[in-house]
């Protein structure tokens, strides 16, 4: 046997693992923002920075709940790898996105204190 015999593995589990992992981690990422937007220090002072909070809140709930359902599909294998890579960079975008509007919150929020 020579190492033209031996293929790298690029099976499709192997990808959509590596997907799902990706998409666990955003998963453990949003639910430390949800943490630091629960906190005493987050407190909103005032009725715009409530609103914000809870809208927040709001998203961060909703980005979780597409996560799971595209782990799910991916692990159900009723999503393509191809469509689900698309998928979890457009869930990556809107993921960093949220970071932000998260931390420009809690900088909001640190001022009023």
């Amino acid at each position: 046997m020579t190492t033209k015999d031996f293929k790298p593995i690029t099976t499709r589990s192997a990808n959509s693992n590596n997907i799902i992992h990706g998409l666990e981690r955003m998963n453990k990422n949003l639910l430390s923002l949800r943490t630091k937007l629960n906190s005493y220090i987050c407190e909103p002072k005032t009725l715009s920075l409530y609103q914000k909070m809870e809208s927040l809140k709001k998203h961060l709930d909703d980005m979780l709940g597409n996560n799971n359902e595209l782990i799910g599909n991916l692990r159900s294998k009723s999503v393509l790898i191809k469509e689900g890579k698309v998928m979890v960079r457009q869930q990556f975008e809107a993921y960093k996105n949220l970071e932000i509007k998260v931390m420009e919150y809690i900088g909001m929020a640190k001022m009023h204190c």
